[in-house]
């Protein structure tokens, strides 16, 4: 199981949605991977102020609030109950196959669930056309790792995490945008 953590991100303002609602619609995509067993606690880290906490009681999760991102990611990788992480960006949900691959990726390096496991990156859905031809490119939105990889690592975003914690691989599947 992995503790998972959704970090608040302010939307675009073109798109006319509501950050707090792409908290919501982030945290609805992963009912069925809590269902099936994939999640365990979930939690959201954001800004104190933005009305989370009113969120994370309804959605039943803990709420991880702080000034500045670099310090609610920490405290969230801190707080945490599990030894895996996966720390997702609001505004996105996992696209359909995300469970089986991620459970996949999670049994194949069961042996080796150390604080050295493998980690694994997870892509937005390509949306122009650079991101169709180099899906390396798309922006990156969630991230699974060891959570004593993450508290080493120290990084103040998300991008910052991923480059210190050196993911093995990418998963196949994307998410797409929600928010």
């Amino acid at each position: 199981m992995l503790s998972t953590i959704v970090l608040y991100e302010m939307t675009d303002p073109s798109r006319r949605i509501d950050p707090a609602e792409s908290v919501v619609r982030t945290l609805s995509s992963l009912v069925k991977a809590n269902v099936e067993g994939l999640l365990g606690d979930v939690a959201i880290a954001g800004p104190a102020a933005q009305g989370l906490g009113f969120i994370a009681d309804h959605a039943g999760c803990g709420l991880i609030e702080a000034t500045d991102e670099a310090e609610w990611l920490r405290r969230a990788i801190e707080a945490a109950r599990g030894p895996h992480l996966f720390l997702l960006r609001s505004g996105f949900a996992p696209q359909a196959g995300f469970i089986e691959e991620a459970g996949d990726f999670i049994k194949a390096r069961s042996a080796s669930l150390s604080d050295r496991a493998p980690t694994a990156l997870l892509r937005a859905a390509p949306e122009t056309f650079i991101e169709r031809v180099f899906p390396n490119a798309a922006p990156l939105v969630g991230l699974i790792a060891s959570r004593q990889r993450c508290l080493e690592a120290s990084a103040g975003r998300l991008a910052a995490l991923a480059r210190c914690v050196t993911p093995a691989t990418t998963l196949r599947t994307h998410a797409r945008r929600v928010g």
